[in-house]
């Protein structure tokens, strides 16, 4: 707190004190100024003019209306950008200097560092960038008393202090913490691969660093070499940035004073006490009285009425009656203030269609022996409703014993995990013909004219400054995928040269775009990571190495790619010089793969049991398990066994043609009624919206419906639907009623939230959790003994017997 209260004490530097330390630092700069900055190309200064008019404020825009929209004007024509975003510029203010990138590397190191180290332990912890935003701001600005002596000499020289602390900089760093802070994705699959509770196969240091510094690379690369569509386009708003963007602007910039709806509060006291607020009421739902994080309390009424709990329920129930006091269960599903109502309607419909209403009538009616199982599980089963224990179809070395399989039991999953596979599936088919309708010819033109369909007041302003050639990402993108050849080549990984390129980086390069152009404007992304698994499976079956390494290089191309993409949108709000952003990504990304590796490879000798499930330090890493399973079912049994013809779980597959064919409502209502024949959606609808463009047709999205509920499970029904009715709230009923309200707080108020929330969760962690200090108390236990809690299916299994075809029969 004492950190907190200091904010209020540190001057904020003004203008001329920026314009005063405008002296050269680093070897990138020159004498003339910021080697950024085309200064044949730079302009005097405007005062920021945060009022403005237009008659869409109040309407939010969707992709296709928001993509041809004129963005001539001097403010953002998009009013969450324009109350977020500054639409001013200052070139002279110093980025590249002796201090960003101290505070840059010692941020990335502890950030990367602490989250690799707490991700292998249960329950974990994870440091959210936005404890380094508010944390890097104080000691910016105490740095600013250290002495203003000069290092070396002409270019190579730097001064100690460089002067104010300011905006640009800090966004430097918390971006790069951003990218790069949390526990890479293919960290999971090094840990399976090296750990002997697992596979065992220590392939050394070398390889780790080298695979985890590809995966992350891939996506870079491709990223920057796609940024003119998925980065300057102004109607790519990439909205979770702005929140990021309002608590720089509030920092760092001079306080409104006109009312908004009657509430003169100033942002920075706003955000303050929503911060201490969030801050101190997190303790309840998460420690106190858990009971309020999921107040399913039908079920505490009827404990073991397994319809009751079934509907009700919060855990493995549909969660019918949706009531939550704790924010990280009301923004998991998503971020409720900072996606536009119209998509979170979609992603609601979705839910509400496939999970509130069919997924109960085909559980109820046995569909795919649903009934045996719980509703909402992200586990799978045998044929007696128990866990399907993998070591039964396994030989010693792990490779797949047909004999063993046919006399145990195929395998099966929950009906909601079988629903999300199916909109997985017509998700990926659904968001190219969606990109290709939709937004083809804009694709087209952009490749012909970056600049075609104008520039917003924030890319010209960039203008200024030297961007980043393209054959920059082109050398980054040859290094990495030779470095990954060397990497699968010489050590043994299973997966071929051409599944690396064509699989893993192909799939990068088709998806780029799409999936850039969904979450640039609708905060949303296409889960890839189990259609890689699916291909990886039919490619390579039988190895459950190639399996990882495609799931994470492919997967990863896209979801670090999204990533460094958000991050250049946001450093162009900030109009941080590209150059200097580039190099510093590139930096903290190598940075950040070499301690993750390191910090594994010191527990992995330091900590007795690593990965046991018995560790007394509770270091059982629990997200590598779900790796090390995933890599045994689709790797070792195959994907042939659940969805190949004949199998269970077959008539999934019939998703990806987007037609959605109910297969199980034959069997649950008896009819054979070839339903199948329906045309796909995608086209229907775009044609639809095409002949009523100014009806409700054009919000709807059928790569967002398909895929909004990718995430159920782990995700279930109530976290959606809290989302929905926070984002109505704010983003749609707020947002009519009180627009002047909603421009200047909305954002603040989820930047609040957020903040309060990570730092209690850091107390609660180091303070109680970590020393087993327990709360133990009605309020804390009442929901332990219900059906939900327990996640009891409808139907029980007698002993002896099983559901399904026996042994012989599949």
């Amino acid at each position: 707190m004492a950190i907190l209260s200091g904010l209020f004490k540190l001057k904020r530097a003004t203008g001329s004190e920026a314009a005063d330390a405008s002296e050269p630092e680093l070897p990138f700069e020159s004498k003339d100024g910021s080697p950024d900055v085309d200064l044949e190309k730079s302009s005097s200064l405007d005062k920021e003019d945060d009022s403005y008019d237009h008659p869409t404020d109040k309407t939010e825009l969707t992709p296709m209306e928001a993509l041809h929209w004129n963005v001539d004007g001097d403010q953002s024509p998009f009013p969450e950008v324009a109350a977020c975003v500054p639409n001013t510029d200052d070139p002279t203010m110093e980025v590249n200097t002796f201090r960003m990138w101290v505070l840059n590397t010692v941020f990335v190191i502890l950030f990367a560092g602490v989250n690799q180290f707490f991700s292998l332990r249960y329950p974990s912890l994870s440091l959210s960038y936005v404890v380094a935003q508010l944390l890097v701001f104080p000691i910016g600005r105490a740095w600013e008393r250290l002495p203003t002596w000069r290092v070396g000499y002409g270019r190579f020289g730097f001064r100690i202090n460089p002067g104010p602390f300011n905006m640009k900089e800090h966004a430097v760093i918390v971006i790069c913490v951003n990218l790069t802070s949390g526990t890479a994705y293919a960290m999971g699959s090094l840990v399976a691969m090296t750990s002997p509770e697992f596979w065992g196969r220590d392939l050394g240091a070398g390889f780790g660093v080298c695979y985890i510094m590809t995966t992350q690379f891939l996506g870079l690369g491709l990223a920057g070499l796609a940024r003119r569509w998925i980065v300057y386009p102004a109607a790519l708003i990439w909205p979770s940035t702005l929140a990021s963007t309002v608590l720089f602007k509030t920092l760092h910039q001079p306080q409104e004073n006109e009312p908004a709806n009657g509430w003169t509060i100033t942002r920075y006291r706003f955000y303050f006490y929503t911060l201490v607020g969030s801050f101190v009421w997190f303790f309840f739902p998460d420690y106190i009285m858990t009971c309020l994080s999921t107040f399913a309390f039908v079920t505490w009424i009827a404990p073991t009425n397994q319809k009751v709990n079934t509907i009700f329920g919060m855990n493995s129930g549909l969660g019918l009656l949706p009531i939550s006091f704790d924010w990280t269960v009301i923004s998991y599903a998503g971020a409720p203030l900072t996606t536009p109502f119209w998509v979170t309607a979609n992603c609601f419909a979705a839910v509400a269609i496939f999970y509130l209403f069919i997924s109960p009538i085909l559980y109820y009616t046995g569909a795919w022996y649903s009934d045996y199982l719980p509703l909402i599980s992200s586990a799978t089963f045998d044929n007696t409703g128990a866990k399907y224990n993998i070591s039964k179809v396994v030989n010693e070395d792990y490779s797949f014993n047909l004999e063993k399989y046919e006399a145990y039991s195929p395998m099966y999953i929950s009906m909601a995990y079988s629903i999300s596979y199916g909109l997985n599936f017509a998700a990926i088919t659904g968001i190219i013909f969606h990109t290709y309708l939709y937004n083809g010819a804009d694709i087209w033109a952009k490749f012909k004219n970056s600049r075609d369909g104008g520039e917003d007041i924030h890319k010209r302003l960039m203008n200024k400054y030297k961007d980043v050639p393209d054959w920059w990402y082109l050398i980054l993108t040859a290094c990495t995928l030779g470095l990954g050849i060397f990497t699968i080549r010489y050590w043994d990984t299973q997966l071929p040269i051409w599944g690396f390129i064509v699989v893993a980086w192909g799939l990068g390069v088709v998806m780029i775009i799409p999936e850039g152009i969904l979450e640039g404007t609708t905060n949303q992304r296409v889960f890839l990571n189990i259609i890689t698994e699916l291909i990886a499976g039919y490619a390579w079956p039988g190895k459950p190495f190639a399996n990882m390494m495609i799931k994470f290089y492919g997967y990863n191309s896209i979801k670090h790619g999204l990533d460094f993409a958000m991050d250049l949108k946001l450093g162009q709000y900030m109009k941080v010089p590209p150059r200097t952003l580039f190099t510093a990504q590139i930096y903290s990304s190598v940075l950040a793969a070499a301690v993750q590796v390191g910090v594994f490879r010191w527990m992995l000798g330091n900590i007795e049991n690593l990965c046991a499930t018995d560790n007394t330090a509770r270091f059982t890493c629990a997200g590598t398990r779900v790796v090390y399973n995933a890599s045994l079912i689709w790797g070792t049994i195959g994907p042939q066994r659940l969805f190949q013809m004949g199998q269970t779980y077959s008539q999934i597959m019939w998703f990806f043609l987007i037609g959605v064919r109910f297969f199980p409502f034959y069997k649950a209502f008896g009819t054979h009624q070839a339903i199948d024949e329906q045309p796909v959606l995608v086209v229907v609808f775009y044609f639809l919206y095409k002949r009523y463009p100014n009806s409700w047709l054009r919000y709807v999205n059928l790569p967002i419906f398909f895929n909004s509920a990718g995430n159920i499970p782990p995700a279930n029904t109530t976290q959606y639907s809290l989302w929905f009715i926070v984002g109505f709230i704010f983003n749609y009923y707020i947002r009519k009623r009180a627009f002047d309200w909603w421009k200047r707080y909305n954002y603040l108020f989820s930047a609040g939230l957020d903040t309060g929330v990570a730092f209690a969760t850091i107390i609660i962690f180091f303070g109680l959790s970590y020393n087993n200090i327990t709360f133990d108390w009605w309020g804390n236990t009442v929901s332990d003994n219900t059906y939900d809690s327990k996640s009891v299916p409808w139907r029980t299994v007698a002993k002896g017997t099983h559901f399904g075809p026996g042994p012989g029969e599949f």
